[in-house]
Parts: structure tokens; sequence; C-alpha cells
């Protein structure tokens, strides 16, 4: 009897000792970031698949080492209740995340982003640029830049035939936070919805212009492209306007190198010769559309030039312009710049 008395009472002690480990594994795991335990820091976009089971996402994180036992956190995650909210997507997790910080950013669904800057004046070929180092496949942007309609900006907007890219001049340059997995499609949204927001407030002096919204935003491309210096930007605005009144051809530099395979640092006759709508040198009015994506400031130029009598200007340096009134004055600054570089 005294000998079965002993044999219980160490087999309770073995299993007192047992159930203290397990809790003491089990907090362990819980509350201790596994790359403390390990030693081993980690961070990594973790994709949850769409319709992934609680399995299949432990033994996910514990072969990216963010976790070490995939048994705690299934206990975890069914003691919690929360099983069937994690949410699919990609997240930006860390060995150095204890188990309940894991499992509330994968049920609140706190996905992973990258930073995207596109820079004002971009071209839609610059931003698929962009997009390509950022995993966003270069021609499936490009087919949606070329073919998508722009009836969700509530104006009047009559793109012409010849237009290279539908959406050229609407996708607001800014720098955004883009959520990882993202598509071409989900990207040009997030943009075309700051450009709505950021011409909210212009919408009025749009619909009360003598020109229509892709015609605007055109001349604010061409104010972006040709000024460097945000206060020449009415300025130079003016002249567009000035001599579109006039029935002039426009003869900007820009709209050559805006069709041209490659840039050039200096333009040269032939190239002012190419057959091509957007030539200015050859065709009366504005292009097709606009030739970059233009910012704010060069938009509210484009509604709000200066008053000048200025026609032309040229560039002295320094992103500063020359602006006169005559072609003799224009040629007076140009032969002037001409000497003193000699």
């Amino acid at each position: 009897m005294p000998v079965l008395n002993v044999v219980k009472k160490m087999v309770i002690s073995l299993l007192v000792l047992l159930f203290s480990f397990i809790l003491f594994y089990y907090g362990l795991m819980l509350l201790q970031p596994a790359g403390e335990l390990l030693d081993d820091k980690v961070e990594k976009i973790i994709h949850i698949e769409p319709g992934s089971n609680i399995n299949e996402i432990s033994n996910q994180l514990s072969k990216n080492d963010i976790i070490i036992d995939p048994l705690v956190f299934e206990v975890y995650v069914r003691f919690k209740g929360v099983a069937s909210q994690v949410k699919a997507g990609h997240y930006r997790l860390s060995s150095m995340m204890t188990l309940p910080q894991i499992v509330d950013k994968l049920v609140t669904g706190e996905m992973a982003d990258y930073k995207l800057t596109i820079p004002e004046g971009a071209t839609i070929e610059n931003i698929a640029y962009i997009l390509e180092k950022k995993g966003i496949e270069r021609e499936k942007f490009l087919k949606l830049a070329k073919t998508s309609e722009l009836n969700f900006l509530d104006l009047n907007v009559q793109a012409e035939e010849d237009i290279l890219y539908q959406l050229e001049g609407f996708l607001f340059p800014n720098t955004y936070r883009i959520p990882y997995g993202s598509s071409a499609k989900e990207v040009i949204k997030i943009m075309l919805r700051q450009f709505q927001e950021q011409i909210k407030s212009l919408k009025s002096k749009i619909k009360e212009s003598e020109y229509y919204v892709q015609e605007i935003i055109t001349i604010a491309s061409l104010i972006q492209a040709e000024g460097q210096l945000e206060n020449e930007f009415p300025v130079i605005s003016s002249v567009i306007h000035n001599r579109l009144n006039r029935e002039m051809k426009l003869q900007i530099d820009a709209t050559i190198q805006y069709i041209l395979p490659q840039r050039k640092a200096r333009l040269l006759y032939s190239d002012l010769k190419v057959d091509s709508p957007y030539n200015t040198y050859l065709n009366y009015g504005l292009p097709p559309g606009p030739i970059n994506n233009p910012g704010i400031k060069a938009i509210k130029a484009a509604l709000q030039p200066a008053d000048t009598d200025y026609l032309y200007y040229v560039a002295v340096g320094g992103g500063e312009h020359k602006f006169s009134k005559t072609y003799r004055e224009h040629l007076k600054i140009q032969n002037n710049l001409d000497d003193s570089s000699k």
C-alpha cells in the first residue's frame, strides 16, 4: 500500500511537472518572439493565399522562420476563436513579433504596402518603368493606359482619336502607399482617385473654361514639361494661351521629345519634321492629349495664366526663361545668349 501511494505521488508529480513544462513552453512560444529565442531576426512579406486553412498558414509561418512551433500557433488561434477570421493578403511579418501580434495583424487585415513615388511630369512610359521595378507587368499597365476610359471624371472628356495613351495626364504624380500584390488596374485606380481628389476644388473653374478638361490637362502637361520654376508656370501658361488665341503654332520642343523613341539632349532640325499629330512645329493648336502627368500647380496655371502679352520664351539657364512679346525681341535674346556662350 505505501508503495502504491509513492507511485501515485510520483505519477502526479511527473504530470504536474509535465503540465508545468507545457505551460512554460506554451507561454514562451506565445510571448517570446521567435527571433529572440533563435537569435535570428527575420522580416519577410508573407502572402496568405485565399482559402488557406490554419494548418497551412502555421506551416508557412514556420518555414519562413516567423514562428517556431506551428502547433502553438494553431492552438492559440483556435483558443481565441479567430481561426475563420484570418484574411488573405500580403503581410509584413517579423520574427521579432510575438505570436499575439502576428495573429492580430492577420485577423485585422493589416496588409503590407510599399512606397511608390511618381514625379511630376512623368509620362505613362516613365510610370510603366517605375511600376515594373515594383513587380507590375509593364505591358498590362501600358495596355490599360492606352484603352481605359475617363468617364469617371464627371467632366466633358473628349479625347482625340490620335491620342497615344488615354490615361496620360490623369495619373496624378504623388507618393503613394500601395498594398503588396496590387494589380496594374488597382494601382491605376488609386492614382485616378488621387487625381479626382486633387481637382475637386477646380471642377467649377474647369467647367467655366473655354477648354474642355483634356485640353486643360494637355496645357498643364506642356507647362510642366517646359517649366522648372513654379513661379514661372503662370507666365509660360500665358504664352501658350496667347499663341492659341492668335492661332500661332505652339512650337514646343517637349511635344517633339514625347514622340521620339529616346529623349535627346538637343533636338535636330530633322526632329522638328517628324510626322505626328503631337508635333506642334507642324500642326496648329494643341497636341491630341497630354504629354505627361502634371502636378496640381501646373494644372492651376493652365486654368489661370498670367495676364501678359508674351508670345515667346527662351531658357537662359538655372531653370529660368526670358520672355518676349515680339519675334525681334526673341531673336535678340537668343543672339545675346549665343554670344555669351562663345
